[in-house]
C-alpha cells in the first residue's frame, strides 16, 4: 500500500483559508478561529445549479464569507425559468405518492394480500429512487426559505 501511497496516514489534504475560497482545496477554515467551514461554502460545479442558500455565511465567530449559493432574487430569468420547470416533475412525484397512498389504504381496508404484495414489491424496485424523490420535492420548499428569507424577514446580504 505505501508503494502505491495508497496509505491513509500519507494523503494530503489541501487545506485553504476561507478567505481564499473559491480557490481548489479540501478543506476550507475560518481566518479568525481556524473553524472547519467546508460544509457551509459551495464549489461551483458544471451542469449543477447553484444551491438555493444565502450568499454569505457567519461563522460563529462573526467573520463573513462568501458561501458560493445564491437567494431566488439574484437568480437570471433564465434559471429561474429553469427551475419553475422542474416543478413539473414535483407534480408528478406528488400525484405518484398520492396514488401509492390510495393503494395502500385500499389495502389494509379490504385486507387484500396480492395488492399489499404488489405495493410491497413496487416499493423495494422504488428503495433506490427515494433520495431523487426526496430532492425533487425539497426543491419548491428551498424555493419557498429563499423567498423567506429575502422577502418576509428581509435578512439580505450586505
Amino acid at each position: 500500500m505505501e508503494a502505491l501511497n495508497l496509505n491513509p496516514e500519507q494523503l494530503h489534504t489541501k487545506q485553504l483559508r476561507a478567505s481564499e475560497f473559491p480557490e481548489p482545496a479540501d478543506v476550507y477554515v475560518c481566518d479568525r478561529c481556524g473553524r472547519d467551514i467546508t460544509t457551509h461554502l459551495h464549489r461551483g460545479r458544471a451542469h449543477v445549479q447553484r444551491p438555493l442558500r444565502p450568499s454569505r455565511y457567519v461563522c460563529r465567530c462573526g467573520q463573513k464569507y462568501l458561501s458560493g449559493a445564491v437567494e431566488w432574487d439574484n437568480l437570471s430569468d433564465w434559471e429561474k425559468r429553469q427551475r419553475l420547470g422542474d416543478m413539473g416533475l414535483v407534480i408528478i412525484v406528488s400525484a405518484v405518492l398520492a396514488v401509492f397512498s390510495i393503494l395502500v389504504y385500499f389495502a389494509v381496508i379490504r385486507r387484500s394480500i396480492a395488492l399489499f404484495a404488489f405495493l410491497a414489491m413496487a416499493v423495494l424496485f422504488l428503495i433506490p429512487l427515494f433520495p431523487l424523490f426526496i430532492a425533487i420535492l425539497a426543491s419548491p420548499l428551498e424555493i419557498a426559505a429563499s423567498l423567506w428569507r429575502t422577502r418576509i424577514t428581509g435578512s439580505r446580504p450586505e
